[in-house]
């Protein structure tokens, strides 16, 4: 017999957990509701009047008869043929609930009231009767679960809230005999049924995670014209979110279920419908991990879909002044004025009191975006990079001199900065290890508090007149590197620091690097292949250069399409043999390795970067066939 039952005291979510695994298990499961449903003897009675039988003028051995029967019944009911079963209340939620009601209507101490339920249960199910498995859904200590089973009742008085307590009671002295507990009052209804369906297939009910490949959703809300559609589109381009429509979302949902006004539901079915929307889209599209929603336009279902989503979900809601938005709009004033009417109907200017993040979109564009950037890489954004790793300049991979300078380059900096410096990262060719001992600069990355430019700019004075190897270097400020703004070049080093593909000389205990996804730096490898492109034309087009800087930008422009192809090389032999190996070319120069390029001059450099540019002009210029990404659908427009 496949029985699993799910067990929980009143408005612990039981039934929502029950409606999330339906829809995704269909048929499968045959799921069985409250037990006075398969009791042919319970009184047709609801609301107050079922309160006041079944506390008031029932027998008490008559109730639990009632309900203990009801639970046989509905078992023989359900598992009459093969397959799943899951039971809205088990059999210690049906007990604790009997016992609960014995002590409330008899004033009888639990001892008694449990030896009574015992007495009827042996006689109605037997004395050893088969348990399920049952997996809990708790609400913490008895008198914060009770509360709580009470704030989410409308209408509850004084007796209701005996019930619960001791109904909770009851349940946490039954604790045990569950196969497994999910603390529900400490998680986001989404987080709770990805538990439940990891318990529950431990005993072979397989059933996949809900939303189990989204990792964020943006919810965005706010007036016509707030700026809602910008925040969208900025997010797809900066972040790669995907763009999807609430209404697209309902539409899809009311399809699905033959909805003919999916806006007349109640708010917590339909929202319910949005995420499994949501989860079909992202299930079949298991590549996309961050989503952006619009338009927000009613709180109730907002409110819900927080409920649903918890801390994945951040609701942004742009607000901007009447004449800032009818500057902006493409429609006369009096139809600007009726699109604020209905949407103000459903209540959507109220979302700004509950939402995550209310933005001011008043000003320019780059305000926006600095708080999407804050948004998305501050304290609600993903998880950090792991810690980074920390190396001792003289134990890089390097010849000595690089190694020395690399010591002498952090001793100063952080004498002249003090804790005013947050990172030093040796990057390039001394970072990874592959330096040439004669053509190799030193390039330093340091992340610094803002207002260091000053002291910064004396100390490098005084290190270029000591050290031997040029040195370059990158500084960004704490705030610039969390919000990721930087170019192509520099992400690409902080992409590899967070890989652990290189490290850092010196990290402050306050400093974590934020996440660096791998879509973000294949855009990113594309913004550099464009610029090094650049680099090749601008010699051949007069402008003055040395022959390394050439030929180093030659060899970043194959290491570039390299990574876009999935091979990641930084040692220049290497580079030169895989690029001749994955992307042959009659007629082209082959790229030098170092050795063969200290043979060759500056002409013979230019002519290898003709050849290479020129090849590169007519690889970009070919037209691919589609991928599957180019032909997917514009839902999120």
């Amino acid at each position: 017999m496949n029985v699993i039952a799910l067990d929980g005291a009143d408005n612990s979510g039981k039934t929502t957990q029950l409606r999330l695994l339906r829809r995704a298990t269909g048929d499968e499961v045959r799921i069985g509701g409250s037990v006075h449903h398969y009791q042919p003897r319970w009184p047709r009675l609801s609301g107050a009047e079922l309160a006041h039988w079944w506390f008031t003028e029932s027998r008490s051995e008559e109730l639990v008869t009632l309900l203990l029967d009801g639970y046989r019944r509905r078992l023989d009911a359900l598992t009459d043929r093969p397959g799943w079963v899951v039971l809205d209340r088990g059999l210690a939620t049906v007990e604790a609930s009997c016992v609960a009601s014995v002590m409330l209507k008899d004033d009888r101490s639990a001892r008694d009231a449990e030896a009574m339920v015992a007495e009827v249960r042996a006689e109605v199910l037997g004395a050893s009767a088969p348990e399920p498995y049952s997996v809990l859904l708790g609400l913490g200590p008895a008198s914060e679960g009770a509360a709580l089973s009470v704030g989410r009742e409308r209408g509850a008085d004084e007796r209701y809230a005996r019930y619960q307590y001791l109904l909770h009671t009851a349940l946490e002295t039954r604790r045990n005999r569950h196969s497994a507990v999910i603390e529900a009052d400490r998680a986001d209804i989404v987080a709770v049924q990805n538990q439940f369906r990891s318990h529950v297939s431990q005993v072979g009910l397989q059933v996949r995670p809900l939303l189990g490949d989204v990792r964020r959703v943006i919810g965005l809300g706010g007036m016509s014209e707030s700026g809602k559609s910008s925040a969208g589109e900025y997010l797809r381009r900066r972040f790669a979110t995907t763009r999807l429509k609430l209404g697209y979302l309902i539409e899809l949902a009311a399809a699905r279920h033959g909805l003919a006004d999916p806006y007349g539901e109640e708010p917590r079915l339909l929202a319910e419908l949005v995420v499994d929307e949501l989860d079909r889209y992202a299930h079949a599209h298991y590549y996309l991990l961050d989503y952006t929603i619009e338009s927000l336009h009613r709180p109730d279902i907002t409110s819900e879909l927080k409920r649903l989503l918890g801390k994945r979900l951040d609701v942004v809601y742009l607000d901007a002044s009447p004449q800032v938005r009818a500057r902006r709009s493409l429609v006369d004033p009096a139809a600007l004025a009726h699109n604020d009417e209905v949407k103000r109907a459903r209540g959507a200017d109220r979302i700004a009191a509950t939402c995550d993040l209310l933005v001011d979109n008043s000003g320019p564009r780059p305000d926006l975006e600095l708080v999407l950037d804050r948004l998305m890489n501050g304290a609600t954004a993903r998880p950090a990079a792991p810690a980074l790793r920390v190396t001792d300049p003289l134990e890089l991979a390097a010849p000595t001199p690089l190694r020395h300078a690399a010591a002498t380059a952090l001793h100063g900096i952080r004498t002249a900065l003090g804790d005013r410096l947050l990172l030093f990262a040796v990057a390039g060719s001394v970072g990874f290890g592959t330096a040439d001992p004669e053509l190799s600069d030193l390039d330093v990355l340091v992340v610094v508090e803002p207002g260091c430019t000053s002291d910064l700019a004396a100390e490098l004075v005084r290190l270029r007149g000591e050290l031997d190897p040029k040195l370059g270097i990158t500084v960004l400020t704490r705030h610039e590197l969390l919000m990721q703004r930087c170019d192509s070049r520099t992400y690409s080093a902080l992409y590899s620091l967070g890989q652990g593909r290189i490290g850092c000389q010196y990290v402050s205990a306050d400093l974590e690097l934020p996440e660096f996804t791998r879509t973000q730096r294949h855009q990113r490898t594309i913004e550099y292949l464009a610029r090094t492109l650049h680099e090749i034309r601008r010699p051949l087009l007069g402008v003055e250069t040395s022959p390394y800087r050439l030929y180093k930008s030659v060899l970043n422009a194959a290491k570039m399409l390299l990574r876009l192809a999935g091979v990641e090389e930084t040692d220049p032999a290497a580079i030169s043999a895989e690029f001749e190996r994955m992307f042959p070319a009659r007629g082209r120069a082959r790229i030098p390795d170092r050795a063969e390029y200290r043979e060759l001059g500056l002409d013979e450099i230019a002519a290898v970067a003709s050849s290479v540019l020129h090849w590169f002009e007519e690889y970009l210029a070919t037209d691919p066939a589609p991928t599957s990404a180019d032909l997917a659908p514009l839902t999120a427009v």
